[in-house]
Parts: structure tokens; C-alpha cells; sequence
């Protein structure tokens, strides 16, 4: 059996080969000080067994090679990971906050050195000597030649100074990478590049064509499996190797001097071809050597990307297990086991193949000390609850593996994990078949004797639905030997409690026995679970906390940092920034936070100290200022009666904060009453940018007046709505910050009415509501007539609801200089395309007339106006809509009855204008979070480009400005600033 072991402190996370010489290293005594240790599966030097780098925690695993890893005679084989420990270092490589270098000297009061925001997805990093070497995906940029690029990078990060992280170059790779290794100073990559076009009809002008650095972009969709090297060297980062070759699935094996490589064929027959490629230059060259194309599909997926259906340890014997037939799985058709010497890596031979009956839908698997353990993934236990098999396959002969036995054991399988004295841990969850959810469960079988698998116990954790980030990879699984000690991160939701479970699980285990012991729950969705000193430090997307687990049963959390949270609202004030965050995830339901930072530390590289706060109760924050106070409105979860059912519904609720002198006081706060439309929660829309054609759910009238949407029809027996109380209009005034004051109006009384989009022009209030005009002899080609209705708040605690104006679609603005003027955007179907009109309508007392139309291509978002300009973007998309243009229109409303339309130069891709502030207006740049486009403004010409930023996340929440620096709000990634060109 090989195990490798590490220090009292360390966590050892993967197996060692067995000696070479008399008796059994894994064989441990009691009171035992010194561990001789060999290589983890997969891993060797050749003619010697070489010392593993495993990656599970603590100090011993995580640390740099002792021997000298860039040394050419010396070079041992490291994994990348998400997370380092150096000493009292501790670097973590955070999803949302990019790299993060932490002081965990004190590990009770861990301290945040200085951090470095990272554009596109972290996947993983090695550190040498305070230089992160970080592999990043979903990366858009552009070739050397010009070109759009998207794929993945490797980029070098010099954390010497934490507090002032600086980039010292970076490399591109192919496709989407899948996985890494570090061999002495090189990185070696294998991704899939799949040639997708990214965008609609791949006619963004970020993130066109493939990723490919070797082939540049394509125009047609072309699968290759790329393996490529990066030299980190000497402080540089350059790329050295690329092979790519065609197929779809990449698995790879690497030794010290060697790559095996599996990658299914282009034709995706149910063959995998295993390449040799020699890696022994120091410098990262790859060269390619024999090949050999064998039966059965290697399965790609599943932990690790299929890494442990591989086998390649003693860097001459490789073992594959894959699918006999079939595109996406095995089920039906089989399994085979290939064999194959590469003695001679210029011919490789098969040595055998065995046929193996099928299980399951794809393969779990792992090989370990000349044995396969073999069990179905998925597709069996849910279909068969009497439990999963697990098979022992002996492998000594090459030229006749063969079952050796069998044992049936519950639930589905993920991941096989070797562990001490020939035992095996076997992660998976129970499937119960019912609405409550899948727990986790952890198998823990003696084999002992392989003809006679046992299992020894289970350990179920998680209540309701549960799942670990173990189940895909084996480096989210902490064990400590010495402790008998299993740690796993999980994150589930429980449906009895209606909230998250997220936490570090404990597990004790013994030769003969295993307990579920207690589970320490912490913040987020949890990545890694790791030992620090006499501590465990659970890192999670949201938060760092350092647990006490000196009683197994009752781990206890006694400090937590926050490492990111959801900012949705940043508003500069000279030397200070308030930014207001709220759980999106409703991991926290109860509160969110309102911080005032330094300016210089908007994005918060460093250590924010002491600052101000307050809390506020309730989520999903929106954010309204009025010189120094914020009115802060959110969704606050109350329980309540659902159809003579417990349940919860939401209560908007106003919080008033003082922000004066750089401060953040709470003031008054009013709660309105419960919604009853539906249930609390997500799905509350109208409170984004983007959602234009309802309108905001609450808007700002003047300064010290929030009017809320509350459209909530009751409908009776023949399924007419009726508009009631439950519909209202309701009205909060705050001229008193201390005592808020609540009033209600009704918009309209009509049956099976609609009524929303609320507008502020000037200081009047409008909503619309619509009317049925007439019913022609198709039930579904009703037509309707939209009515604006103006809201006197002269007396905010007694609204007025003026008479109904007839308007051409949906009012969007008004005139700043006259209050008679409004604006309008007709949405018009003539049966074969939409028209959008922009109209300018003015009112005579109860009617409107038509000054103006302008039509507009293409759907038309959100309307900004600033002076007597109009501001929209608008998106066209040809006949057949392959191909989709953003223009950018600035519609000078001088003259009422001519408005002159100016369009910015058409951008491919999707876009979407996000805000204009001053003379900026900022614009979604192609598909997804790729960017913004900034463009430059003036009275009398088009719109203009100036510059694009790369943006992190998905979205952005919310734009302000402060000088010639824009501040945008993005979420879990934070506030980003962006200087103007």
C-alpha cells in the first residue's frame, strides 16, 4: 500500500509507491518520529522513486521542493493548487478577489497582507520564493498580432512585498485549461480548445475566434487537446511548448522527464490515443515520441478530469480505463482496461486489453500499488437502491489483469482516495430518491485482501442537499494520518431549515473503525479546508476562518475575515468612498453593510483596518442618496402564513444612514407591510438597470421621497384580476430622517390592469397603466392603450393620482426646462419586425400631443438624459440573427419638434449602455463580463470611443464618478476604478 505521509502539522493527501527495498515504509509504529515517503500515483524519476509534492494542507505539502526544484538533475514533480502555505504565509487564490496573501503568524488573528484583483477565472498557482505563478481561464485579450483572443493564461504575480503585488509578465495557453503541473521551473498545461466563436454569430470585438496562441482564430469550430509549457524561471514568464492535437477529451500523467497524454479521436469513436511526450529539457521543450491509439473512450470528466483513470506511475507501464462505445458515457456498453509499455517510448505495444462488464453510466477510478478499484459514478444507485459495486482489479501481470473481488456498498461514488494500511476512501453521496435532498457520504473500505473488499463503515454529513469540492478534485481532501483525521469542505442547503450549510466536516477513522465527529459551519462556498499550526482554516469564496477543533465533536469558529462581498452601490465623497454591500446568495438573510472606505483603497488591495460600518437589516440592498444621508431600501424575510402554511415572505424596509464628516450613523427606518404576491426570496425584479420595460420598483422623487411599486393583483373565481390595496402605490416620506412617514394611492381601478414603469421628470412622479382598447377575432391579438398617469406629491403623506393621459407607449424622461414635454418609446409590432419610435409628446392638461418620432434600429434599452440630450443604446440584429451591432445614440432634444439623432461608429457584439456620467457614457463591451466601452461626449457630435476596460465578474451593479475616475460596482468582485482617458 503506498500512502505519503507528512509532519504532525502537514496533511497528507495522496499515496506513495511501495519500496524498493525490505519491508514496508508504510508499515507505522506507535511513537514513530522519522517517515521515509515515495512518490504520489502518477509520479516518478526515472530509475529512482522521487519524493512527492502533495497539495492537501499544512506545511510540509504546500511548501516549495526542499531539493532545489529548478536544479535540471533534480526536478520533482509539484501540483498546483488554490492556495499555498509558505512558513506563516499563506497565499489563497480567491474566485471573485483574485490572489490574497495572508499573515497567519498568529493564525487567531489572520491579517491581510495585500491582494492583486485578477481579470477572468483563477484555477490555480504554484508560489516560489514570494512569486505567484497563476493560471487563469475565460481570459479575453488579443494575439500579438492583434488578433481577439479568449482562453487561458498563465500569469507571474511578485508577492515579495504583499502589499504591492506587481505582474512580471505572463503567458498565453490554448483553450480552457484542465490541468496542470509543475515540473522543477516549468508549468505544463493540458486544455481543451473546442474553436467556439465566442459571442452571438462571434462578432464581439472581445472574444472572438479560438484560443488557440499556436493556430490564432478560427472562423470554424475546431476541437484540439493542447499541451503546452510555460518557463518561470529567473523572474520570467514565457511560453515555451505547444502540441496540440485533435480530439475533445485531454487527460494527462506527468513524471519528472515525461507526459502521457489521452485524448479521445476527432472521429469520437470509442478509441483514446496515448501519446508519449518527452519533457526532460529543464527549459520546457516538448517533444513528441511514440503513440499508440487503444480501444475504449477515455472518460474526461469526473475527478479530477478523468486525471485518476490514467495510470502512469513507474513512467513504463501505463494503464487506461475507459468507455467501450458510446459519446457520453459508458452505460451499456461496457468498460475496457488497456495496457500498454512504453519501455521504448518510440513504439509503444499493448500488452493487453480486458473487456470489463458495465456498472454505471462513467467511470470512478483509481489506480494504487498494482491494483485498479473501479466503481460506477452515476447511473446505477439511482436506479438500483440496493448499493453500488466496488471492484478490485489486480494489475501485477500486464499481460492478464484480472478481477480480483467485489463489494457492494451504498450510495454513488465520485472519487477513490487511497489512505494508510491498504484502506480506501470512497466519496459520494446517499440518493434517497425524494425531495429532501442528497447527503454526502464517505465510504471507508479494507482491502486488504483484494479478493474480499470490506467495507468497514460510512460517514454521512450535510443535511438535506450537500456536495464537497472533493467529489472533483482529490486536493479539497485533508487527512491527517497522524491524527487519524479527515477534513472535508462542503457547502448544501437544507430544506427543513431553509438556509445554506456550508462548513468543514470532521471524520475520524482508525484501521478498524470511522465516525462522523462534529462540523464547523463558516461562510460561503467552501474550497479547501486546510491545518495551520494547531488550527484549521477554512477558505471559502467569502471568507477566511480559522476554526478550533481541539474537540472533534464541537469545532468552533473563533475568527472569520471577509473576503469578498457583494457590492452593489460605491459612492465617492472626496477623500472617502461608501459602499454598501448585501448577500445575494442568501447565504446571510439577515442584514447587509454599509462601509465607509479611504478613496485610495476602493478596491481594497490591503487591510482595511477599523472603518466605519453599519449594519442594515434585510438583503438585496438599493441605495438612494440625498446630499449626506443614504436611504438604504431592502428585502427583510418575515414569517408568515402561506395557504394555512408556515412560510416567509418579504418586508421592504428604509434605513436611513447619515454619512456626514466620513461616518456611517443609522437615523430612522420604516418597514411597509408584507408582500403578499409571493414568497421572500429571489425573483424581485425591477430593482436593476436593466430591467427598463417595468420600470424601477422604487424610485427617488426630489430628494427626500421614495415612491414603491407594489403590483400584487388578487384574482377572482373566472380568473380576472382585480386591483386592490394589494396594487398600490405606496410612499415614504424621509424630510424627517429620524421618522419616516408612510402613505398609499391606488393607480387604477381597471379589470385585468397593469400598471408600473414609474418615471421621475423633474420633480413630478409618473407611472403607466394600460388599458384593453379592443379584442379583434384572435384572443391573443388584444391591442391596448397606454395611459401615463402624473402623481401630485406636493403632500407626500397624502398622495394624488391626477387624470390619465393617453400617451404613444411608455414615458422614459421629460424635459428638465419644461414640464409640459415628455418622452416616450413606442414598442410597435407590424406583424413582421418591432419598431421602436422615440416620441416627444406635449401635454395640453389631460391630452398629449405628438411633436416628434424618431425610429430607432434594433431593441432599445435603458434611457438616460442629461441637459437636453438623450442618451440609449440600441442592439441590431440582421434576418436571420447571425449578427448583432450596438450603436450608441445621443438624440439632441434642443428642438422638440426636430431631434436630431447622432449614432455612435457600430460595435460588434452584444452591448448595453450602463450609465453616462458627465461626459462619459459607459457601455457593455461584447459577450458576458468581458468589459465596458467608454465613450466621449460633446452637444453637437456622435458619441465617440475613448477606451476600453477589462472588467472583473459578471456585471456591474452600479457606476459613479468622481473626478476624472469612474467607480464601478461589481458584485462579489468588488469596486473596481477605472481612470479616464
Amino acid at each position: 500500500m503506498r500512502y505519503a505521509y507528512a509532519l504532525a502539522t502537514a496533511v497528507a493527501t495522496a499515496a506513495a509507491l511501495p519500496a524498493c527495498t525490505g519491508g514496508n515504509p508504510n508499515d507505522r509504529i506507535t511513537g514513530q518520529t522519522e517517515f521515509v515517503s515515495s512518490a504520489m500515483a502518477g509520479y516518478s524519476r526515472a530509475g529512482a522513486t522521487s519524493g512527492g509534492g502533495g497539495s492537501g494542507g499544512g506545511d510540509a505539502a504546500g511548501a516549495p521542493a526542499a531539493n532545489g526544484a529548478g536544479n535540471p538533475a533534480m526536478r520533482t514533480v509539484e501540483e498546483t493548487d488554490l492556495y499555498r502555505l509558505d512558513g506563516t504565509t499563506l497565499y489563497y487564490l480567491n474566485g471573485y478577489r483574485g490572489l490574497m496573501v495572508f499573515d497567519v503568524a498568529d493564525v487567531d488573528h489572520p491579517k491581510l497582507l495585500g491582494r492583486s484583483p485578477i481579470y477572468g477565472s483563477p484555477v490555480e498557482m504554484i508560489v516560489r520564493n514570494g512569486i505567484a505563478v497563476v493560471v487563469v481561464s475565460d481570459w479575453y485579450g488579443a494575439l500579438d498580432d492583434g488578433s481577439p483572443f479568449h482562453g487561458s493564461i498563465v500569469r507571474g504575480l511578485d508577492a515579495t512585498n504583499p502589499a504591492n503585488i506587481t505582474p512580471i509578465g505572463e503567458a498565453k495557453l490554448g483553450g480552457w485549461v484542465r490541468d496542470t503541473r509543475v515540473v522543477g521551473d516549468v508549468l505544463y498545461a493540458v486544455s481543451e480548445d473546442y474553436g467556439w466563436v465566442y459571442g452571438w454569430g462571434g462578432l464581439g470585438d472581445v472574444g472572438v475566434g479560438s484560443g488557440s496562441t499556436g493556430v490564432g482564430t478560427t472562423t470554424q469550430p475546431t476541437a484540439s487537446v493542447v499541451v503546452s509549457s510555460v518557463y518561470f524561471g529567473a523572474g520570467a514568464i514565457q511560453s515555451v511548448g505547444y502540441h496540440a492535437f485533435p480530439g475533445y477529451t485531454g487527460i494527462f500523467n506527468v513524471t519528472a522527464n515525461s507526459i502521457l497524454m489521452a485524448h479521445d479521436t476527432a472521429a469520437q469513436t470509442a478509441q483514446t490515443e496515448l501519446l508519449y511526450l518527452d519533457i526532460s529539457d529543464p527549459q520546457g521543450a516538448i517533444v513528441q515520441r511514440g503513440a499508440i491509439t487503444v480501444e475504449g473512450r477515455a472518460n474526461g470528466w469526473g475527478a479530477d478530469n478523468g486525471r485518476w483513470n490514467l495510470d502512469f506511475a513507474d513512467g513504463k507501464t501505463a494503464h487506461l480505463v475507459g468507455c467501450a462505445g458510446g459519446q457520453y458515457g459508458c452505460n451499456g456498453n461496457g468498460y475496457v482496461l488497456d495496457t500498454v509499455d512504453f519501455s521504448n517510448p518510440n513504439a509503444p505495444v499493448l500488452k493487453s486489453k480486458l473487456d470489463i462488464p458495465s456498472t454505471g453510466w462513467s467511470i470512478a477510478a483509481r489506480f494504487d500499488a498494482g491494483r485498479m478499484y473501479l466503481s460506477p459514478e452515476n447511473g446505477y444507485y439511482g436506479s438500483n437502491n440496493s448499493g453500488t459495486p466496488f471492484q478490485v482489479y489486480d494489475l501485477a501481470d500486464p499481460s492478464a489483469p484480472k478481477l480480483a473481488g467485489t463489494a457492494t456498498i451504498p450510495g454513488t461514488v465520485w472519487n477513490i482516495l487511497p489512505a494508510p494500511q491498504q484502506r480506501i476512501f470512497a466519496l459520494g453521496n446517499d440518493w434517497n430518491g425524494g425531495n429532501s435532498g442528497d447527503s454526502v457520504s464517505l465510504k471507508y473500505l479494507d482491502v486488504t485482501n483484494p479478493s474480499a473488499p470490506k467495507l468497514i463503515g460510512t460517514s454521512t454529513f450535510g443535511q438535506g442537499w450537500a456536495w464537497t469540492p472533493a467529489a472533483g478534485t482529490f486536493k479539497a481532501f485533508t487527512m491527517d494520518a497522524t491524527k487519524g483525521l479527515v477534513v472535508l469542505p462542503f457547502s448544501g442547503w437544507s430544506y427543513n431549515s431553509q438556509s445554506y450549510n456550508n462548513g468543514l466536516q470532521l471524520i475520524e477513522f482508525s484501521p478498524t473503525t470511522t465516525r462522523t465527529a462534529g462540523a464547523a459551519k463558516t461562510r460561503g462556498w467552501v474550497e479547501r479546508g486546510i491545518f495551520v499550526g494547531t488550527r484549521l482554516v477554512s477558505l471559502s469564496d467569502l471568507a477566511l476562518s480559522v476554526v478550533d477543533y481541539a474537540n472533534h465533536d464541537a469545532p468552533k469558529v473563533i475568527a472569520e475575515l471577509t473576503l469578498a462581498r457583494n457590492v452593489i452601490a460605491a459612492h465617492p465623497a472626496g477623500a472617502t468612498i461608501a459602499e454598501v454591500s448585501s448577500d445575494w446568495w442568501d447565504h446571510d438573510v439577515s442584514a447587509s453593510e454599509v462601509r465607509v472606505l479611504p478613496i485610495g483603497n476602493a478596491e481594497e488591495s490591503t487591510d482595511a483596518g477599523n472603518i466605519p460600518s453599519v449594519n442594515v437589516d434585510g438583503v438585496n440592498a438599493q441605495v438612494f442618496r440625498n446630499g449626506d444621508v443614504a436611504y438604504i431600501v431592502t428585502n427583510v424575510s418575515v414569517a408568515a402564513k402561506c395557504s394555512g402554511q408556515a412560510c416567509v415572505r418579504r418586508a421592504q424596509q428604509v434605513q436611513v444612514v447619515d454619512l456626514s464628516g466620513g461616518g456611517a450613523t443609522l437615523r430612522g427606518k420604516l418597514r411597509l407591510p408584507l408582500d403578499d404576491s409571493g414568497f421572500y426570496g429571489w425573483g424581485w425584479w425591477g430593482c436593476y438597470w436593466y430591467d427598463w420595460y417595468g420600470g424601477a420598483e422604487v424610485v427617488q422623487v426630489g430628494g427626500s421621497v421614495l415612491a414603491f411599486r407594489r403590483f400584487s393583483p388578487i384574482y377572482d373565481a373566472s380568473g380576472h384580476s382585480i386591483i386592490d390595496d394589494a396594487s398600490a402605490l405606496y410612499v415614504v416620506d424621509l424630510s424627517d430622517a429620524d421618522a419616516p412617514n408612510l402613505a398609499s394611492v391606488t393607480i387604477t381601478q381597471e379589470l385585468d390592469g397593469w400598471w408600473g414603469n414609474l418615471r421621475v421628470v423633474g420633480g413630478t412622479l409618473y407611472s403607466t397603466h394600460v388599458e384593453w382598447f379592443q379584442k379583434l377575432g384572435d384572443p391573443n391579438a388584444w391591442l391596448t392603450k397606454y395611459y401615463a398617469d402624473r402623481i401630485d406629491l406636493s403632500d407626500p403623506r397624502h398622495p394624488k393620482v391626477g387624470s390619465k393621459i393617453n400617451t404613444p407607449g411608455l414615458i422614459i424622461g421629460g424635459s428638465e426646462k419644461d414640464p409640459s414635454i415628455l418622452y416616450t418609446i413606442d414598442y410597435r409590432w407590424d406583424g413582421t419586425y418591432n419598431k421602436n419610435d422615440f416620441d416627444v409628446v406635449r401635454l395640453h392638461g389631460n391630452k398629449a400631443e405628438l411633436l416628434s418620432k424618431t425610429t430607432l434600429d434594433g431593441w432599445v434599452g435603458q434611457t438616460f438624459f442629461q441637459a437636453n440630450h438623450a442618451y440609449l443604446s440600441t442592439e441590431r440584429y440582421d434576418n436571420s440573427y447571425s449578427t448583432v451591432h450596438t450603436d450608441l445614440h445621443a438624440i439632441d432634444l434642443t428642438n422638440p419638434s426636430s431631434p436630431v439623432d447622432r449614432v455612435s461608429n457600430a460595435k460588434k457584439g452584444w452591448g448595453w449602455l450602463l450609465a453616462v456620467e458627465g461626459d462619459r457614457a459607459v457601455v457593455t463591451s461584447g459577450w458576458g463580463g468581458a468589459g465596458v466601452d467608454i465613450y466621449g461626449l460633446s452637444d453637437d457630435k456622435a458619441p465617440e470611443f475613448r477606451q476600453f476596460a477589462r472588467t472583473r465578474g459578471w456585471w456591474a451593479n452600479g457606476v459613479s464618478r468622481q473626478d476624472s475616475s469612474l467607480f464601478l460596482s461589481s458584485g462579489y468582485w468588488g469596486v473596481q476604478r477605472i481612470d479616464l482617458q
